[in-house]
């Protein structure tokens, strides 16, 4: 779990079809030390990890990352310069075996990451 290190949701608004974040980066975290010293970039990975423990947020279990149909990493998010962004996931599809996403990660006009992806409910986890 990369919270409270890595970022820290400030609000989470559900709306009729989609659940927006605000969510603070850590610049201070210790995977900047090395990506990269003195010109930090958030890792893809993390911010795809930070996506996964958002849908957890909304669908109330845990879950593990089956695929991704689409996955854009459209520009580089520096935590210094870009601190706070939003991350708008939509439910597109939820079965008793997990749920399928849409994900928009950025701030005003920039988009980072453009997702679409399948989650399935981690079984030793799941709430019933």
């Amino acid at each position: 779990m990369l919270i409270p290190d890595y970022y820290r949701i400030e609000k989470m608004e559900k709306r009729e079809n989609n659940t927006l974040f605000s969510i603070s980066l850590n610049p201070l975290c210790k995977v900047y030390d090395g990506h990269f010293p003195g010109e930090p970039v958030s890792p893809g990975v993390c911010n795809i990890q930070m996506i996964k423990e958002c849908v957890e947020q909304v669908v109330g279990t845990p879950l593990l990352l089956a695929g991704m149909s689409k996955c854009r990493l459209l520009e580089l998010m520096n935590p210094v310069t870009h601190a706070k962004v939003e991350l708008e996931i939509e439910l597109q599809e939820q079965s008793e075996s997990g749920v399928k996403v849409y994900a928009v990660l950025g701030m005003d006009e920039q988009t980072y990451i453009d997702m679409k992806a399948e989650f399935v409910y981690s079984e030793t986890d799941r709430k019933e």
